[in-house]
C-alpha cells in the first residue's frame, strides 16, 4: 500500500515510516525539514495524489516550545488541510497521531481509574487542546464524508535516549507543585506498530484509541501508588491488579480490539529501586 506520512523525519514519524517499509508498504514523506508545510493545502494535495492512506504525524509536539497561536495554527489547520487533501484525492483512511493529553492528562486528576478511551476530554493547555479539537474535527469529517479516521492517543513516548535520561533523573519525592503522571509510558516502536496496525485493520469509521505500555514507570506497585497519590479518584480496576502489581493505569483494550495491537515493550527500570516514579510539573 502507498502511504503518505506527514512529519516523517521526526522521531515518531521516522519510526512509523521504517515500520511501514519493513511491512512492505511504500512510504511517501511530507516534512517541514524538506520545506513541506502542512499549512499549505496545495502542497498536501500534490503529495497525496495516488496514495491509499495518510498517517498524519506532523505538528508542534507537546515537548517542544511553541507559542499558543503557532501550536493551534499548525496542529489544527494542518490537520484540517490533511483531511481536505485526502478527500480531494479520494483517500479512504486517515490515521491521526493524537495524544493521551487530549484527555486532560497532567492537567488534573483523572475522573476514574484506569483511564480508558471513553474518558472525557476538555483539556485547557494549548497542545492538549489542539489534539482534542483535532479529534473532534476528525469525527465530524468522518460523519460527513465516510472516510475512516483513526485517532491514536499515545501517552509519553520513549526511545533509548529518553529512557536513559528518565532513569538517570532523581527519584520522585512528594511535593505540592507536582502532579504524578500515573507512570504512563510507551516505547516509540510500539507506537509505530500501532500505526501500521491502524493502516492494515478492517475497522471502519471513527475511533479514538489510547496507546500505553502494559506496565507503569515506577518502582512501587500500582495500587500502592494510587492509594497514596490518588486516593479520592474512583477505582474501576479489577483483580488483574493483584496478579500484575505494576499493571498500567491506562486501559488499551480498545486498541487491542480494534487494531489487533498489543504493546510489547515494558519499563526498563529495575523494580524495587529508587529510580522511576517521576512526576511532571503542573
Amino acid at each position: 500500500m502507498s502511504v503518505l506520512v506527514t512529519g516523517h523525519r521526526g522521531r515518531l514519524g521516522a519510526a512509523i515510516a521504517r515500520t511501514l517499509q519493513a511491512g512492505g508498504h511504500e512510504v511517501r514523506g511530507f516534512d517541514l525539514a524538506d520545506g513541506d508545510d502542512v499549512r499549505d493545502i496545495a502542497a498536501l494535495e500534490r503529495a497525496a495524489r495516488g496514495v491509499s492512506a495518510v498517517i498524519h504525524v506532523a505538528g508542534i509536539a507537546g515537548d517542544r516550545p511553541g507559542a499558543p497561536a503557532d501550536i493551534m495554527a499548525v496542529n489544527l489547520l494542518g490537520t484540517w488541510n490533511v483531511l481536505l487533501a485526502a478527500e480531494a484525492q479520494g483517500i479512504g483512511r486517515i490515521i491521526y497521531l493524537s495524544s493521551g493529553k487530549a484527555l486532560g492528562m497532567m492537567e488534573r486528576d483523572p475522573d476514574y481509574l484506569p483511564v480508558d478511551d471513553a474518558h472525557r476530554g476538555l483539556p485547557s493547555l494549548p497542545y492538549a487542546l489542539s489534539k482534542w479539537l483535532a479529534e473532534e474535527m476528525c469525527a465530524a469529517f468522518t460523519a460527513r464524508s465516510g472516510i475512516d479516521t483513526l485517532c491514536l492517543r499515545p501517552v509519553q513516548v520513549f526511545d533509548d535516549m529518553t529512557y536513559a535520561a528518565s532513569l538517570a533523573a532523581p527519584a520522585w519525592r512528594p511535593g505540592s507543585k507536582a502532579c504524578w503522571h500515573m507512570g504512563v509510558h510507551i516505547d516509540v516502536r510500539d507506537v509505530a506498530s500501532a500505526a501500521r496496525a491502524a493502516l492494515e485493520c478492517s475497522a471502519r469509521g471513527h475511533y479514538r484509541l489510547l496507546l500505553c505500555a502494559a506496565d507503569i514507570a515506577a518502582s512501587r506497585p500500582t495500587l500502592e501508588l494510587v492509594a497514596e497519590l490518588l486516593p479520592k479518584v474512583p477505582w474501576r480496576g479489577g483483580a488483574a491488579y493483584a496478579s500484575e502489581p505494576y499493571r498500567s493505569l491506562v486501559d488499551t483494550s480498545g486498541a487491542q480490539r480494534v487494531l489487533g495491537w498489543s504493546p510489547r515493550h515494558t519499563w526498563p527500570g529495575a523494580r524495587g529501586s529508587k529510580v522511576a516514579d517521576q512526576v511532571i510539573a503542573k
